[in-house]
């Protein structure tokens, strides 16, 4: 099945007593996501936090996913960035890390116009050379 079909679980990041990534606790609940049967996951997505994150740490939750349950359940990660350099860096983090494919929705504090939003995913899309799904969430990103 493909990645982009089925139920996509999107898990929240736990984070520890100091806010910073739980490794540990991510991948013990991407396994129980993965042994539920889900059909993919979408990693970094809106419950996942992501724009509270740090590459470093989105790298991390990457390499933790794809260690834990990469080739058992398509692994999408979220590679959202308010600046479309950013979010090409985000995009080669996921692919050097084994990601199956890309999640991303037009961020931005202003509003966007169709030709900008395009071409931001088109750089993305470039960059990571993965599937790309782009994520709809108008209450969000405020862009249709």
């Amino acid at each position: 099945m493909s990645m982009f079909q089925g139920l996509s679980a999107f898990p929240i990041t736990p984070a520890d007593a100091s806010g910073r990534l739980d490794t540990a606790a991510l991948a013990r609940l991407l396994k129980h996501i993965e042994e539920s049967g889900a059909d993919s996951i979408g990693l970094l997505g809106s419950t996942g936090a992501y724009a509270f994150l740090t590459r470093e740490e989105r790298r991390r939750a990457v390499e933790t996913a794809m260690g834990t349950v990469g080739g058992k359940i398509p692994v999408m990660v979220g590679v959202g960035a308010i600046r479309t350099s950013d979010a090409v860096d985000l995009a080669r983090d996921a692919k050097a890390a084994g990601a199956d494919g890309l999640l991303l929705a037009p961020v931005s504090y202003t509003p966007l116009f169709d030709d900008e939003v395009f071409e931001h995913f088109a750089a993305v899309a470039d960059a990571g050379q993965l599937p790309l799904c782009i994520y709809n969430n108008p209450g969000t990103t405020k862009f249709t």
